[in-house]
């Protein structure tokens, strides 16, 4: 099987049971979240279990420590069922197999991890294992994994096999390094010996804080199961993605573009607030993907598509545009009548009493329409127009054409620049490519009218690369909803995941019921910053939290966020425990890391620095450790 999204197939997956859900084959994408209650606290696991399930989770997940707390969602699932609530419950276990052993006579499903099922957690030491040696490790987790197995068997009991970026054993890491061919191995090892007791209740995730380490871990995966022949259904889900705006950006683009490719049966988006907002995200990422049909508008330029190749399009520079210039952010603000000075704040610029200068997240583009343009405007932004029907608003504005009045003006073309607006179907048509390569000047606005967009203008990507066209490309998607969140969810997937594939040079997003210019540009931004096309703005790794969490994580994160957000070169972690600190934080610059009650340690990389800290000062403790790095820059 090809992974493209032009054929809306599923990657091939057999049926797998969990309580009374099918995943895979046919089935709908399940929608699953964790709880986060205090572990072992039956009264309060009881409590947002019932709320979550209420607002639509149909997979409900529980961290699970020790013999006791897998005892606890044992009793947790008998008071749903007294309610007449049969929603499956699932045990996230790690570093105690015992306690997974427990777990599968009383849940629905168990999660295993197998960079700790067996193994210690990873020190990040380095160590070269003899192949008798190595032999012998397989042996261990063959051992414990058919334990395992059995009691899975006998009590009709789902099995996950979850591996996070984050920890991978240090046996692993010794051969493949912290990779996605790291990943891959470590789940393929535990799938073989599944595999080989032909048990095929098991489903597999495979999961990181970095969308492309991510996309690339379950491409790969994908694909070294087909080599196996093994059909196991696949969850999705972008670890450590944060909160708000950032983290349902995150996770849209990181689970979208592989829901695009047809990969994935069930999703979760994990988010650092109350597990009950993260159902209804989740349920409008799977409903944009449900409907979608293959594309009527097919080349055969496909095969040149790789889903691991992160740099597909490469165009030349027009003016800001292209080339090695940073990906830009076009502000549609054609219902406004007026460019004034509190227009250009909303648009990110800031006076500085003689000028106007671009913060960070200043729009670089705007298109007007019919506007007045009452104010100096600063050197970098670019006024774009319809040249058709909008009179010149100002010097050096630049026109947009139609594709007709682009083939009309043909014979002036090379002498200014110019935006076109074009579809995918317009690059069919050999009068529009041949004025294209006549046309360095021009940058191209691609819009889509089809109902499934993403396919569509990566199909046009294709096109322009396999006739050797090089302009520049703006991405433009107009959307209807007037649901501020569906909106953040689509436009992520459908954008996002064109620049995640190294399609585009700039985003434009439209709506005409949400025009809000401040929120529309932090979205676009948000896009471009989750997609690693271009940094605008700190950038924060944070677990959704679980019981395994020793402190309020959300409201840490608020604070932590409020005093660095202006440390755009770096990257900070708030990690709610070590499960996968330290090494979902490999690139991060410093951690905040829950180590016990009231306890923290801060790392710097993936060294912890300061260890024991109280949580009371922690915060003040890493802004010290950012400033003793020399890091730290005066808001």
């Amino acid at each position: 099987m090809i992974f493209t999204p032009f054929s809306i197939k599923r990657f091939p997956t057999h049926e797998v049971r969990v309580g009374n859900i099918t995943i895979g084959v046919d089935s709908d994408i399940v929608i699953q979240t964790m709880c986060n209650t205090p572990a072992g606290n039956i009264e309060a696991g009881y409590k947002q279990s019932k709320e979550v399930i209420s607002a639509g989770a149909q997979m409900v997940r529980f961290a699970v420590r020790n013999r006791a707390d897998a005892e606890s969602i044992g009793k947790i699932k008998e008071l749903l069922l007294k309610d007449n609530i049969n929603t499956p419950l699932v045990a996230d276990v790690h570093f105690s197999s015992q306690a997974a052993f427990v777990a599968a006579k009383l849940v629905d499903k168990v999660r295993i991890n197998p960079g700790n099922f067996i193994d210690k957690r990873a020190t990040f030491d380095t160590k070269t294992y003899t192949e008798l040696e190595w032999k012998e490790e397989l042996n261990k987790i063959e051992l414990s994994l058919n334990e395992l197995i059995d009691i899975c068997v006998a009590h009709d009991t789902a099995l996950r096999i979850g591996v996070n970026h984050g920890s991978l054993s240090d046996r692993i890491m010794s051969k493949y390094g912290n990779t996605t061919e790291g990943m891959v191995e470590s789940a393929m090892e535990f799938l073989r010996i599944c595999k080989k007791r032909v048990f095929q209740n098991v489903v597999i995730s495979l999961k990181s804080s970095n969308i492309r380490i991510m996309n690339s871990a379950y491409f790969m995966l994908a694909k070294q199961m087909q080599t196996e022949d093994m059909h196991y259904p696949l969850h999705l889900g972008v670890t450590e993605a944060g909160n708000d705006l950032s983290g349902r950006v995150r996770s849209a683009i990181g689970i979208g573009r592989l829901l695009g490719h047809g990969i994935g049966d069930t999703i979760r988006i994990s988010l650092t607030e109350n597990p009950v907002k993260e159902i209804p995200a989740a349920q409008k990422l799977a409903k944009h993907f449900k409907h979608r049909k293959p594309l009527t508008d097919t080349n055969n330029n496909w095969k040149e598509y790789n889903p691991l190749d992160f740099s597909f399009y490469k165009s030349h520079e027009v003016g800001n545009i292209g080339g090695k210039k940073p990906v830009i952010a076009v502000c549609d603000i054609r219902n406004y009548r007026v460019l004034d000075n509190i227009m250009l704040e909303k648009l990110g610029y800031k006076f500085n009493g003689k000028k106007w200068i671009a913060t960070s997240q200043a729009a670089d583009a705007v298109y007007v329409k019919d506007i007045e343009i009452i104010t100096e405007l600063p050197e970098n932004l670019s006024i774009i127009y319809e040249a058709g029907t909008t009179k010149m608003p100002c010097e050096n504005a630049t026109p947009l054409f139609n594709n007709l009045e682009f083939i009309y003006i043909a014979d002036k073309s090379k002498e200014f620049t110019k935006w076109v607006s074009l579809t995918n179907s317009d690059l069919s048509k050999p009068a529009i490519i041949e004025q294209l390569r006549n046309s360095p000047k021009t940058v191209i606005v691609l819009e889509t009218m089809s109902q499934n967009g993403y396919a569509d203008q990566m199909s046009a990507f294709l096109k322009l690369k396999s006739a050797q066209i090089n302009n520049p490309v703006i991405v433009k998607r107009n959307y209807v909803s007037d649901d501020w969140e569906t909106f953040v969810i689509e436009s992520s997937a459908d954008t996002g995941s064109l620049l995640v594939s190294g399609m585009g040079n700039g985003v434009w997003l439209t709506n005409p019921f949400l025009t809000d210019v401040e929120d529309n540009r932090r979205l676009t931004f948000e896009i471009l910053q989750a997609s690693r096309v271009r940094i605008s703005q700190t950038e924060y790794i944070a677990c959704p939290s679980c019981g395994r969490t020793q402190f309020d994580i959300e409201s840490v994160l608020a604070e932590v966020r409020s005093k660095t957000n202006h440390l755009t070169h770096l990257k900070i972690a708030v990690m709610g425990c070590i499960v996968n600190g330290p090494g979902e934080m490999a690139d991060a610059d410093y951690g905040y890391v829950g180590a016990a009650p009231n306890r923290v340690a801060l790392y710097k990389g993936k060294v912890a620095v300061k260890k024991n800290i109280s949580a009371d000062i922690a915060v003040e403790q890493l802004i010290e450790l950012i400033k003793e790095n020399n890091d730290w820059v005066e808001p």
